[in-house]
């Protein structure tokens, strides 16, 4: 059955240590290649296994190739190009699975391939469980990054997936930002809504499927004979290692979950099993910089300047290289004084990190009360939602200068 199955993933080189490891659990358990598509510089660094196939996404002939992997991060970039590149496999395969590189597989698909002979796209929600916490706000995560993780699709050669795929890839193209805060989840967000338009779309309930850090409230996981069950009924056929960090194994992620400081026995061994994986396939790739954070002449390209090139992009000439450091993007960005001068790579700062600056919002917060005094309450509303647009520097086009 593998033969007519293509199972793929995209990552950059510092991510291909865990696509390696992705690509021996799925060799091992259901004896097919992966299908590794590499977001990078073509280099011959990379070593060459039984067990995957490399190609490059320069190669494949991506619309606008450039332009995305400038405008988008490489997260962004990374899963904006996702439903293209299932549409070019449904080419010669009949059905097409896709999975995040920091997934390891454990048993087999067999029964994925009978439902995708009935269906033409299969999905799996975050989490079937609601959370009652009001201390976590319930379950807004999902009405913030989607209903559905799409670290793991599944489609057949039909005219319905087709539409699906067109449709989910043109917006992944042209808006496939991480901003929650205006309904945009990268490639995710867009397939809360797909079921609205697609009515053959099957949402799968099997607890053995993407199984992470954000759905192990509903689910413990045991061992039988040689099998991982989990909640003792469905056998576990993936792991999401979402976040994970190498030398904190027992977290199960970095990103903040509810056990985050004690971890979870039960998970112990596959999760310090997964981080030697890691280490035994990372074969100094890791810490290689992602060729698509720096320009010609290796000036860093900050988030800022990429969400500045969104807001300017249609007025650009269809020809131009964003990255050529001489060309109009690179006058671009020192005229508007986006470029890092020492070159400091961008961390992006969650909620989870606001211990660290509390002197920073003892200084804001104080601004804010003598705006409040000198607005009222109904003006400082609204300046307060004009915040949350401002944000998004690509929708401030009055911002840049070009």
């Amino acid at each position: 059955m593998y033969r007519q199955v293509a199972f793929f993933t995209v990552c950059n080189i510092a991510y291909f240590p865990r696509a390696i490891v992705l690509a021996k659990s799925l060799y091992k358990t259901e004896g097919a290649k992966l299908i590794i598509y590499v977001a990078d510089g073509k280099t011959s660094c990379l070593p060459q296994m039984e067990c995957y196939e490399i190609r490059w996404l320069s190669e494949e002939e991506i619309p606008r190739f450039k332009h995305l992997a400038f405008m988008y991060d490489v997260t962004e970039f990374c899963t904006c190009v996702k439903p293209y590149l299932t549409m070019k496999l449904l080419g010669n395969f009949q059905y097409v699975i896709y999975l995040d590189p920091d997934i390891c597989v454990y048993s087999g698909f067999s029964d994925l391939y009978d439902e995708l002979a009935k269906c033409p796209v299969l999905l799996t929600p975050h989490y079937t469980t609601p959370l009652n916490d009001p201390e976590k706000e319930y379950d807004i995560a999902l009405m913030r990054f989607g209903s559905f993780n799409l670290g793991f699709y599944a489609v057949n050669n039909s005219r319905e997936s087709m539409g699906f795929l067109n449709w989910w890839s043109a917006r992944c193209f042209n808006l496939g930002f991480a901003e929650s805060q205006f309904g945009l989840s990268v490639d995710q967000k867009w397939v809360s809504i797909a079921p609205c338009f697609f009515k053959n779309i099957k949402i799968l309930f099997d607890l053995g499927l993407n199984m992470a850090f954000w759905n192990i409230h509903e689910r413990a996981l045991s061992v039988a004979g040689n099998v991982y069950l989990v909640n003792d009924k469905f056998p576990l056929k993936f792991f999401h290692f979402s976040s994970f960090d190498i030398n904190k194994p027992k977290m199960i992620s970095a990103r903040p979950h509810n056990w985050n400081k004690t971890g979870r026995d039960d998970l112990t061994d596959i999760c310090v099993n997964y981080a030697d994986s890691l280490r035994e396939n990372d074969f100094g790739l890791s810490k290689r910089k992602y060729s698509f954070d720096y320009m010609s002449n290796g000036d860093y390209i900050s988030s800022t300047l990429r969400r500045a090139y969104a807001s300017v992009y249609n007025e650009l000439n269809v020809n131009h290289d964003p990255f050529d450091s001489s060309g109009i993007i690179g006058k671009f960005a020192r005229k508007n004084n986006l470029i890092e001068s020492k070159n400091k790579i961008y961390k992006p700062y969650y909620e989870s990190d606001l211990h660290h600056f509390s002197l920073q919002l003892k200084i804001i917060n104080y601004m804010l009360r003598l705006l409040l005094r000198f607005t009222g309450p109904n003006m400082f509303a609204n300046l307060s939602r004009l915040l949350v647009y401002l944000s998004s520097y690509r929708k401030n086009r009055s911002l840049w200068r070009l």
